[in-house]
């Protein structure tokens, strides 16, 4: 039974800088987008998702109406992921939210077995992030009590200083996906869907 009193955050608001491109729109060998199977995946999932994209991205905008995906936008991603996280949070109605997962757009491979599989361990006062073969990945589920902590972030870091300092609280969950380790950052990431790459140790 999947937790749906939560909601993931997919994070596209990137300025694909090493990608030399707007990365998220390019092509997988599908046909599908980056961000377009990204989407799928919270979709075929189950659970309940919003995009994250800058307010000036019309492309990308307009590219997500056409999947039927939600959409928040934020004025603040040159600030970085951090800062994006804050916006998007505080953006938010987390009054009947018990926890945040934190997800990124160019991670189109991670298995909708794995969004769903992780929020049955999340909590109000935990933090939930899978694992493959001792390798912490993506993406990372954050309870109730953590929301304040990323209302506050700032710079490019995500959300590793409220798990470091909250390490007693992280729960990582062995999961069958090596995808959680992956992200596309160059065009030498792309892979076909019928074969993934292998991620980096």
């Amino acid at each position: 039974m999947q937790n749906h009193t939560g909601l993931y955050i997919l994070l596209a608001s990137g300025f694909s800088r090493r990608f030399g491109s707007p990365k998220l729109l390019h092509p997988l060998s599908s046909g599908k987008t980056i961000i377009g199977t990204s989407v799928e995946a919270l979709q075929t999932s189950g659970c309940h998702f919003v995009v994250v994209i800058r307010e000036d991205d019309a492309p990308l905008s307009t590219h997500i109406d056409t999947l039927g995906a939600e959409v928040i936008t934020v004025t603040n991603a040159r600030k970085g992921l951090s800062s994006v996280i804050a916006e998007a949070t505080s953006t938010l109605s987390l009054r009947r939210i018990n926890w945040l997962g934190i997800c990124l757009g160019d991670m189109p491979y991670i298995n909708p077995t794995t969004f769903a599989g992780l929020t049955h361990h999340i909590s109000p006062t935990t933090i939930v992030r899978p694992r493959y073969k001792g390798i912490h990945g993506h993406p990372v589920l954050f309870g109730r009590e953590y929301f304040n902590a990323l209302k506050k972030l700032r710079g490019d870091n995500g959300a590793k200083s409220i798990i470091k300092t909250s390490s007693s609280a992280l729960r990582p969950i062995d999961v069958d996906d090596p995808m959680i380790l992956h992200d596309i950052d160059r065009p030498d990431d792309l892979a076909t869907d019928a074969a993934p790459p292998t991620p980096a140790p």
